[in-house]
């Protein structure tokens, strides 16, 4: 090996040790100057895409992947996330046509199936996705966000007993999992098993008590079952909370909603959308009237 080599491989273990610390611009300084020594090393290629993805340069990191599978057009790992770069994209379509590639490669790796899985939830085609879901299961039985996800595209064909017994596999690996307690709750919430749904999402508000989706759906739930003044507490907890993500906003608006200020509401959703930079449809009243339910 060449002295070339040696420095090349140098920026290129600094440009992956950067990378897997979360300083990506400066990842992406190494494999730029590996990549000027080397310009033919597959996984340079590869890990600057992933770097360009992280700064949100999404048609860039998939130029690179391209340029690693002109290389090696065998290369899974760039398949998948050139798949990964598509979806930041909302290119659905070319994303699945990507891990379809990445399965022909290696039809047993459970990341591609469970990529698969999540690009088909987004495109709506739930029950191929539950499938894809649940053969990242078998390969890969521990892993808690393919139980979770599995459990979500159950949950949107409302099949919620089977996303309950998902929920219910996640927490089996990961019984501090929050969002695995608090969607499990709201599963249990549109069966109609209200105090069951409570107790879920208690415990997820034990586990992080300012997680505005627990909230939420426990102020449903005690709505249900008759308990208004408990519910407009859960309700008025949520908008207490500082809200900086688009759930977080989201949920206030769905709270503020409840609580009858719609003009709030209607301003949270805004921002929800702002913050995400998404079109998320504010609910109507049915709607809401459907989510929590007079109690007769």
């Amino acid at each position: 090996m060449g002295i070339f080599d040696l420095l090349s491989k140098s920026d290129f273990n600094k440009g992956v040790e950067h990378l897997v610390a979360g300083y990506y611009a400066e990842a992406l300084e190494f494999f730029d100057r590996a990549l000027a020594r080397r310009p033919r090393h597959v996984d340079t290629w590869n890990n600057r895409g992933a770097a360009l993805g992280h700064l949100g340069r999404y048609d860039e990191a998939i130029e690179s992947y391209d340029r690693a599978l002109a290389l090696e057009p065998g290369h899974l790992p760039a398949w998948n996330n050139r798949g990964n770069a598509l979806e930041d994209l909302g290119r659905y379509d070319e994303a699945l046509e990507s891990y379809e590639k990445a399965r022909a490669i290696n039809p047993r790796h459970a990341g591609t199936w469970m990529n698969r899985g999540t690009v088909l939830s987004r495109l709506g085609r739930y029950d191929e996705a539950i499938d894809a879901f649940e053969m990242a299961a078998e390969l890969d039985p521990k892993n808690v966000l393919v139980h979770i996800s599995r459990a979500e595209a159950l949950d949107s064909l409302g099949r919620y007993p089977e996303a309950v017994e998902s929920y219910d596999r996640a927490l089996d690996h990961a019984p501090a999992y929050v969002d695995a307690w608090s969607l499990r709750g709201e599963s249990l919430f549109r069966m109609g098993r209200y105090q069951d749904a409570i107790e879920s999402c208690y415990k997820a508000i034990a586990i992080y008590p300012e997680f505005c989706h627990a909230w939420y759906f426990s102020g449903c739930c005690l709505e249900a079952l008759g308990k208004h003044d408990d519910a407009v507490e859960a309700w008025e907890t949520v908008i207490g909370f500082p809200a900086e993500a688009r759930f977080q906003w989201y949920y206030r608006g769905l709270a503020l909603a409840r609580l009858g200020r719609s003009a709030d509401a209607a301003g949270a959703f805004e921002e929800a959308r702002a913050a995400a930079r998404l079109c998320i449809l504010d609910p109507s009243d049915e709607e809401i009237e459907d989510m929590c339910p007079s109690h007769a």
